[in-house]
């Protein structure tokens, strides 16, 4: 295992990760759960990158989302939270939960077009399931329900153009 200051617990969609994150010359080797892989990081833009795993190549959005990210991956939308491990052992020891709903309003993580709100005022949303469909540089992205909650309001509508940051909905 790497050094304690080179430990997180990454968190994807609510799974939880413990990770190890070793300097390796032109990357670096990411240990979790007896696999090591061998990853290089090339950042082609203020939030895009070309991440090679193993010698497999993804090209992967990053938006910030003040303490965690929005991953976009071949057209998927994922919650990611990264903490130093110590800091997640602590948090962890003296009972804090952050991993509830932080920001009831859901908003477009890119500038595009909506292609479809997939919801409406009043529907039962499960954690995951798609609210939003925006066609952002020729790619339709899934806008997903971080958390289960109800629809409290709608914003948009199919076609109406969005910046990154505007508000698509409200959940309770």
């Amino acid at each position: 295992m790497a050094e304690t200051n080179d430990r997180y617990i990454v968190t994807v969609d609510g799974n939880e990760y413990d990770l190890c994150l070793a300097p390796d010359g032109s990357g670096y080797i990411v240990q979790y759960n007896g696999n090591s892989h061998h990853v290089i990081v090339d950042r082609l833009s203020n939030r895009k990158f070309l991440f090679k795993i193993d010698s497999v190549s993804s090209e992967v959005d990053i938006v910030g989302n003040g303490s965690k990210l929005d991953v976009f991956l071949e057209g998927r939308q994922m919650n990611v939270k990264v903490e130093l491990f110590e800091l997640a052992e602590l948090r962890k020891k003296a009972g804090v939960v952050v991993d509830g709903p932080e920001n009831k309003i859901i908003s477009a993580p890119m500038p595009g077009l909506v292609i479809a709100a997939e919801v409406k005022a009043g529907d039962a949303v499960e954690k995951g399931k798609t609210l939003v469909i925006i066609e952002a540089m020729k790619m339709e992205n899934m806008i997903r329900a971080p958390f289960g909650g109800t629809v409290k309001e709608v914003f948009v509508s199919s076609g109406r153009a969005v910046e990154k940051g505007d508000k698509l909905l409200e959940l309770e």
